[in-house]
Formats: structure tokens, sequence, C-alpha cells
């Protein structure tokens, strides 16, 4: 089996302003990610955590150092559709229904060859999607015609995670989409999307705010701190699978969270603590 990580990054640095403007975003940030694994971001706002999402995701570039997707730069990866997206708010199309929206970018793509770089395509094996399957799935099986005015907050959520898991991606990255979501809608969330990530085995990066999300969540929560933006710990979560929300009660589920706490206290506490590698 290919032991080649998923994403590597390496020294990445992104600076935006100058002057006396000038704010280093990322500095030094060295991380790996291994082919199918759920790895949480988290930190304080102004750490870079959203910032290091974008330049996985080929929406900006690092003033220094790489970034790799399979061993290709970003640009090659999202144009041989091997990275999808969620971002915090759907941004689905008003006019178009739940299945219109979920089946759009099947039509862009229709006739396009996905090239996938050798180290992906060892990973992807996997049968054509059934749209209408995953919307049933994740609870939207009688929302299938419906237009996103007519859904509510999760289920426009549910809509957009299972757009962007239509293309099948190696890597699926995630923005805090579920941070306006109750709590009550966000854990039925969390547990619908560990049940499709336990199905579909994608590489998936989710930066969250939520100590508790991350660790229900994740095989390794990582954890930054701002002033400059920056990685204080990667910490692998021992816990089994499938974790449900009666997990979240145990010793064991706490000992993580409260590590983790401990962690984010202490870099914010330390804000010349150095990076770690």
């Amino acid at each position: 089996m290919d032991s080649s990580p998923a994403i590597r990054i390496a020294a990445a640095r992104k600076i935006y302003g100058s002057g006396a403007t000038t704010l280093t975003a990322l500095d030094g940030v060295d991380l790996d990610i291994r082919p199918g694994t759920f790895v949480s971001i988290i930190g304080p706002s102004g750490c870079g955590k959203s910032t290091l999402l974008r330049l996985i995701a080929s929406l900006e570039e690092p003033d220094d150092g790489d970034v790799e997707i399979f061993g290709v730069s970003p640009q090659a990866a999202c144009a041989a559709k091997l990275v999808g997206f969620v971002p915090q708010s759907p941004a689905l199309l008003p006019w178009l229904n739940v299945l219109q929206n979920v089946s759009l970018p099947h039509k862009i793509n229709r006739g396009a060859e996905k090239r996938r770089p050798t180290a992906a395509a060892a990973v992807s094996n996997r049968p054509a999607t059934d749209l209408t399957k995953l919307l049933h799935d994740v609870g939207l099986g009688e929302a299938l015609h419906k237009l996103p005015s007519e859904l509510s907050g999760g289920m426009q959520q549910r809509t957009a995670i299972v757009r962007a898991l239509g293309l099948q991606p190696e890597v699926l990255l995630m923005d805090e989409p579920f941070s306006a979501l109750d709590e009550f809608t966000r854990e039925a969330l969390q547990e619908q999307l560990l049940d499709l990530w336990d199905e579909i085995k994608t590489t998936v990066v989710f930066v969250t705010h939520s100590v508790t999300e991350a660790v229900r969540l994740s095989d390794t929560v990582v954890v930054m701190a701002p002033k400059p933006g920056r990685i204080v710990d990667v910490i692998d979560i021992d816990l089994p699978r499938p974790r449900s929300a009666e997990m979240i009660k145990t010793g064991d589920f706490h000992h993580y969270e409260d590590l983790i706490r401990d962690r984010l206290q202490a870099a914010w506490r330390s804000p010349e603590l150095p990076t770690a590698a």
C-alpha cells in the first residue's frame, strides 16, 4: 500500500498586507495528512485555520513553502476534480431544487476526464455515486424537489455536503460547515457526516471552533495558535468508531477534550511559542 500522504504541507507561509499593516497569517506550517483520514483543525480566530484550508483548496497560494495533494499542486488536483469544498454558507442556487443543486457539478463536468495522479488513483476505486440514495441517506429523501428557500439551515447544509461528495473527491475540505446551526441539528449532522465518511472514506480536512466536535469527528486534531498562525500540536484521537452521541459522555472522550483545551490555552498564553514541526 502506498504510504504517501494525501496532503503534504511544508514550511508554508502566508502574509497579507505590507509595511505597518503586514499580517503573517501562517508561518512555517508543516503537516502531512494520511489518505482516508478525518483531520480537524482547531484554534482561536486569527490563527490561520481558514487560510490553511484555502491554500489546500487552491483559492490562495503560499508566499513560501509548498502544498501538495497526492504529489501534485492544489491547482492540478482541483483541475482533476480531486478536491471538494463545503463552505460555512451552503451557497445553493435558489432557482434549483435539492436534486438539481447536487447534480449540477456532474452536468458542469460532463465529458471531462478525471485525470488522477497515481497515488490518488490507488485509493479511488468506487462505484458511481447515486445522488438520490445519498440524499436519502442524509434524510433529504422527502425534499428532493424542494427549493433552498423551503429548507431549514440544517437541510441546506446537508444538501451542500452531498453536492461536494457527489463527484467523489479524494479530499473533502470543510470550513466550519455546522457553525451556524443549533446544537441539536449540529450533533445530528455530525453523525450523518461520520456515516457518509465511513462509507466513502475520502480524506477530510475540517475546520472548527468546537473542541467537542473535533474530538467526535476526528482521527487527528491539529491545534493552531495565532500571531503568527502556526501549528502547536497534532493530537491523534484513539477512540473507537462509530462514535455515537453517547460516547461524548465518557471519561475517555473528556480526556481528549481536556487535552486539546489545555493545548489551546497554553498556546494562547505563549504567543512567542516556536512553530511545531
